[in-house]
């Protein structure tokens, strides 16, 4: 009994470490937080389909760029979300405008985004794209080298541009 009372307040303490400590780093940034969609906007097609493979290049495509979150946020996180951001905005301009791309950020701990997390078997910060046709999304992909690439800018951003590119192409997955 004493080993299972020891046993979780060590694990107690360490969550407490870490979410402190990432709660820290945050506070040290100097980058304001993205302004957050509202929830009824995040919201995606009911069919969920998990990496069914590539989706034909038809008038009716269209991709979406999510960058899933949660209440707790590093500097890291931020820079997940803000480099990304800013590739999609700025190199796909064009895309944006015509209706055929869009960004959205969302909070999986806000009620109503919750099931992000099984649809797309989210377990930490991540991108999703996802290519919809006539609405209903046929396919999406789990950007998974963002936190391998995260720490050399110019390779993140080349990463999310070439993987946004392929899945406006109709070569996503």
């Amino acid at each position: 009994m004493k080993s299972s009372v020891f046993f979780n307040m060590s694990i107690y303490t360490f969550t407490a470490f870490v979410l402190l400590n990432c709660q820290a780093a945050q506070s040290k940034t100097e980058k304001q937080p993205v302004k957050q969609p509202p929830a009824a906007e995040a919201s995606v097609p009911d069919t969920t389909k998990a990496d069914t493979g590539k989706a034909s290049v038809q008038e009716n495509l269209q991709i979406i760029v999510y960058y899933f979150h949660g209440n707790m946020r590093c500097n890291t996180c931020y820079n997940l979300e803000n480099y990304a951001k800013l590739v999609v905005e700025s190199d796909f301009l064009d895309a944006i405008k015509s209706g055929k791309l869009k960004w959205k950020t969302v909070n999986v701990e806000t009620a109503g985004n919750e099931h992000f997390n099984n649809d797309y078997k989210l377990y930490t910060k991540s991108i999703i794209v996802s290519t919809l046709q006539d609405g209903k999304e046929v396919s999406w992909k789990n950007l998974d080298q963002i936190w391998q690439l995260i720490h050399n800018e110019p390779e993140y951003k080349d990463y999310i541009k070439r993987e946004v590119k392929a899945c406006l192409e109709g070569k996503c997955l």
